[in-house]
């Protein structure tokens, strides 16, 4: 386990590294990169760089993401 994880965000990490290793076996560039954006953003304790992007503020707020930008 990653120092300062909590179990949830660890459990998104490994899902994360699991659909990782698929794209890389499916050669998919581009949802590689998006994975590893993924990856590196819980393992610094942020949110999900596709969710911030992609949902609007009020999506956000019920998931309990917070608004960083």
């Amino acid at each position: 386990m990653c120092h300062g994880m909590n179990n949830e965000q660890q459990a998104e990490l490994e899902r994360l590294k699991r659909v990782l290793a698929v794209a890389q076996r499916n050669g998919n560039e581009l949802f590689i990169q998006n994975i590893e954006r993924e990856i590196a953003a819980v393992q610094k304790g942020e949110s999900s760089p596709l969710i911030e992007e992609y949902l609007t503020a009020e999506e956000r707020a019920s998931r309990g993401v917070h608004n960083q930008a």
